[in-house]
This record gives C-alpha cells, sequence and structure tokens, in this order.
C-alpha cells in the first residue's frame, strides 16, 4: 500500500508530498500561509515560494517546497535533519533548536473579529477578550502570547481557512493572528475584508527562514548568498512590494 502512495503521489506530482533532496541540502516545508506561501488550484503561490524559487536558481538546484500543516512543518524541522520551515517566529524557547537563516520581517499580531458579530473586536479591552473564544493555528506561538495575559478558551485549528470558516459561522469570537497573514487569508480564501475588523495589538513576531539545526554550515552560507544576490538585484525589494503592498 505505501508503495503504491507514493507512485501515486509521484505520478500526480502532489505538493504536500516532501521530495528527496541531494545529502545535506535543504528541503523546505511550510503551512498555508498567506501571503507567504498559498496553493491556487493545486499551484503553490506567495512571496517566500518564489524566493525559495529565485533562490534556488541561484543556487543552480530546483525548488525543495512541501506543504504540510503547520505543526508538523515546525516539528519535522526542529526534530528532522535537513529541513528548512518558514516564516518561523524567532523565540526564546526556539531559539537553540533551530538555525535562523534569513530575517523576512517584524510581523504585528492583532485580533480579528466579525464586524456583524456580538463583541466589538475593534473597541475591546484586554479583559473583554479574555472571555472571548480565541482562535489560533496550531503549533503557533501566539499561543505563548495568550497564555501570558491568561488567556484561557484557546481553540485551535490546522489552517487560517479553517479560522475564517469557524469565525464567520459563529463558533469562534475571534482570532489571534499576525496582521499580514490574516487580512491574506481573508482575501485569498473568499472571503471580504470588509466583513472583518482588526482589535489590540499584543506585541509582534520576528519572522525568519529557519533550519534544522544539524544544517552545515556551508549550507547556511549558500542560502545566505543566495538572498544577499537578490537583495543586490533588486528581486527581494519587487516581491516585497507585489505581496505587502503596504509597507
Amino acid at each position: 500500500m505505501r508503495k503504491f502512495i507514493f507512485l501515486l503521489a509521484l505520478l500526480f506530482n502532489l505538493p504536500c508530498q516532501a521530495q528527496p533532496a541531494a545529502d545535506g541540502q535543504i528541503k523546505w516545508v511550510s503551512a498555508e500561509l498567506p501571503p507567504y506561501l498559498w496553493l491556487q488550484q493545486n499551484a503553490p503561490q506567495g512571496y517566500v515560494h518564489e524566493l525559495i524559487t529565485a533562490m534556488s536558481t541561484q543556487l543552480g538546484r530546483k525548488p525543495n517546497l512541501s506543504i504540510y500543516p503547520w505543526a508538523r512543518a515546525v516539528k519535522m524541522t526542529k526534530e528532522g535533519q535537513n529541513y528548512g520551515v518558514f516564516p518561523l517566529d524567532r523565540t526564546a524557547d526556539r531559539e537553540s533548536s533551530f538555525k535562523w537563516l534569513i530575517h523576512l520581517g517584524t510581523a504585528p499580531n492583532r485580533f480579528f473579529g466579525k464586524r456583524s458579530g456580538s463583541v466589538n473586536i475593534e473597541n475591546a479591552t484586554l479583559e473583554q477578550l479574555r472571555g472571548l473564544r480565541v482562535g489560533i493555528v496550531r503549533g503557533s506561538s501566539l499561543e505563548n502570547d495568550l497564555h501570558a495575559q491568561n488567556f484561557r478558551n484557546i481553540q485551535y485549528e490546522k489552517d487560517y481557512q479553517s479560522l475564517l470558516k469557524l469565525l464567520q459561522l459563529g463558533g469562534l469570537d475571534a482570532v489571534y493572528s499576525g496582521y499580514a497573514i490574516m487580512t491574506s487569508a481573508i482575501e485569498e480564501y473568499g472571503f471580504r475584508l470588509e466583513d472583518f475588523s482588526t482589535g489590540l495589538n499584543m506585541g509582534s513576531a520576528e519572522l525568519y527562514m529557519a533550519s534544522s539545526i544539524n544544517v552545515s554550515e556551508d549550507e547556511e552560507r549558500a542560502w545566505r548568498k543566495a538572498y544577499e544576490a537578490l537583495q543586490k538585484d533588486g528581486t527581494v525589494q519587487k516581491l516585497r512590494k507585489k505581496y505587502f503592498s503596504w509597507e
């Protein structure tokens, strides 16, 4: 059965299946996290997808990128060998478990709610927010922010599409998320920005392309040099303008 499934994956080139790489080369994994990565008609799109494609060209390689649920992608990179994951928040508890290759930017985190909901998220105080059913993506470091502020009714979903559906149907009162990811997910998954409002900001995340701790210095250096080359030729700036137009 396993052999049959593997053959099917090769036949249809499924994007969710990890592809083999040469020894020591990074195999990139992530989840659908617009604007960094998402699937459109089963084809990968997004800022880091294009970035990895361009960097791979610099390195003379084919892009090696697979999509998994976020918690699994982080676990694979932390516990496996020669994986890379993005966009990973650089937190104190993660510092020694990964190599931090490329800084993708600083992302403010906010609460999001339905504009027509029973709670006015836009003006809600921290005390009011604590009493709500708040959703986050499973495996997100934002859980630490909520626990630090004594949030107890936290609900976990595998992806942002699931969070948005629950929020729209009233199964959640709010979602706590990076601003860029949530607003991009609203648009990419067919929702309307005007149906949602944003609330309190409890901080920000420093997002990185990170790798397994065993990745060699040569491999680490190769990806950094490829990124620097794309900075110099204007590719990074062009992609940021395309995917982060509000900057």
